[in-house]
């Protein structure tokens, strides 16, 4: 395998990533929220269950490898995590086309950002 230095430097560089993936999320939502006025929840609804799917097909590929090392199990656990935000979506596209606003949408944004 990888040198220690090598695998760190991976993982760092992931960490990275997904803080920047986090606040583009976050941007992006207030933007919408703001300009745009309220998403569709039927679109939202439908994106949040296609990731969902992926992701717990992902989850169940990796399961057997959870317990490796720190990059492969941070993929797994990014994976699951995701399947979660992706439920968390789903639940916020309801509340949006119930309430008619984009508060949902941006509540739920924030928390995952």
């Amino acid at each position: 395998g990888a040198s220690l230095r090598v695998r760190a430097t991976a993982a760092l560089f992931k960490g990275l990533s997904l803080m920047a993936m986090g606040l583009w999320v976050l941007g992006s939502t207030v933007y919408r929220v703001i300009y745009l006025g309220v998403p569709q929840a039927e679109i939202m609804g439908s994106i949040g269950f296609l990731a969902l799917m992926a992701n717990v097909a992902s989850v169940l590929l990796l399961r057997a490898y959870k317990d490796g090392d720190a990059n492969v199990r941070s993929v797994w656990l990014c994976s699951r995590n995701d399947a979660i935000g992706n439920v968390a979506v789903m639940v916020a596209a309801l509340a949006v086309w119930g309430t008619e606003t984009g508060w949902p949408d941006l509540i739920v944004a924030g928390l995952m950002a």
